[in-house]
């Protein structure tokens, strides 16, 4: 606000800072040394006001927009049923997992694998737009040799080999590994259920819209893409083998097999004797595997069998029964071990070793 001087007629106008009475024109108060300056200064109001007006009304007509748009999409998908999860399995690899040590920490490990389980990897997505409840197993359908063969497999979780029963939801556009196992298979007319086509596999889920099924084409399972691993058969793979049955098959044929006494299972019983079969370089293992089995039969049947050892892999370049041998001389209770050749790689009946006649037999203590 400017004033007259009386006396001068000079404009005049006080400082904004000290209040003085200064020339109007003056842009620097000589009392104070302030800046003078009779432009109106911004307030941060204003630039928020600036920025509310020309910034976020384009946003807000974006977001507006997009409320509109979204449910309007939704449910015209929704009204052509075309808002349908989009599973796909997409196969990764195989592997195998070795039981008692894949499974088992490293101090605890044995020193033989007899049980694996070829397990398939898989990736499941879901490129729809709803989510879909998985049933954690799938059905196979193949020709096996000369006939076909369904196979039930079920998903496993490899860090505790335990299978997973529960069913999973799988979220729009989401993905998952999976693991399968197998776990039976036959023929259609032993009771086995195929799938609708031979050469598919059917993977089971539910939607918004009930009961599902994702067919996988076990020749190219990847509908088309190119960009794509081409999936095997997994039930050319088979399921859990004990190589320990083939070594029973081979060395004992015809006595009792695998009987369970609570702990690891007998591996053959004849009416005089219990075996324990080991590499002849872990005699001592099945020496502590046959003294234990003996004492837990006498306990559950009352009945005596004598401990006797059927050591593998005996030929002439790996066969060294003299520390064994010295270590057994005086031994006690009574034993017996058989010195046997190495097992056949593809055991056949007309294959199996006959004790008395393939292996060498010593009996403790020595006379």
């Amino acid at each position: 606000m400017t004033m007259v001087e009386p006396s001068s007629g000079r404009l005049l106008k006080h400082c904004k800072k000290c209040q003085s009475v200064i020339p109007a024109g003056a842009i620097v108060c000589p009392v104070c040394q302030s800046g003078i300056s009779d432009k109106p200064e911004r307030s941060l109001v204003d630039v928020a006001r600036f920025a509310r007006d020309w910034i976020g009304f384009p946003a807000a007509v974006i977001a507006a927009i997009t409320a509109l748009f979204v449910p309007a999409k939704n449910n015209v998908l929704a009204l052509l049923h075309w808002d349908r999860p989009q599973l796909s399995l997409d196969y990764l690899g195989v592997d195998g997992l070795n039981v008692g040590l894949d499974d088992t920490a490293l101090a605890q490990q044995g020193n033989e694998v007899f049980i694996s389980i070829p397990v398939v990897h898989y990736a499941l997505t879901n490129s729809g737009p709803t989510a879909a409840t998985v049933q954690p197993k799938m059905t196979c359908f193949a020709i096996e040799g000369s006939e076909p063969i369904a196979g039930n497999f079920y998903f496993i979780d490899t860090a505790t080999t335990k299978r997973i029963s529960d069913n999973f939801k799988l979220s729009a556009g989401e993905s998952v590994f999976i693991n399968l196992a197998m776990r039976d298979s036959g023929t259609v007319g032993q009771g086995y259920a195929p799938t609708k086509a031979l050469n598919t596999c059917e993977l089971s889920y539910v939607d918004k819209y009930g009961f599902q099924t994702l067919v996988i084409d076990l020749d190219d399972g990847r509908a088309g893409r190119a960009d794509k691993k081409k999936s095997i058969d997994p039930i050319a793979l088979g399921g859990r083998t004990d190589r320990r049955i083939g070594l029973r098959q081979q060395y004992c044929p015809d006595m009792a097999q695998g009987l369970e006494l609570g702990g690891d299972p007998v591996d053959c019983l004849s009416d005089t004797q219990l075996f324990a079969i080991e590499p002849v370089y872990l005699w001592d293992n099945a020496l502590q595997r046959v003294l234990r089995q003996t004492d837990e039969f006498r306990r559950m049947t009352a009945a005596e069998r004598t401990p006797a050892l059927i050591l593998t892999s005996c030929d002439q370049n790996n066969c060294a029964p003299d520390e064994m041998l010295r270590a057994l001389h005086k031994f006690t209770p009574k034993l017996t071990v058989w010195l046997c050749p190495a097992e056949s790689p593809n055991h056949k009946s007309d294959e199996r070793i006959v004790l008395t006649r393939d292996c060498t037999q010593h009996d403790f203590p020595a006379p």
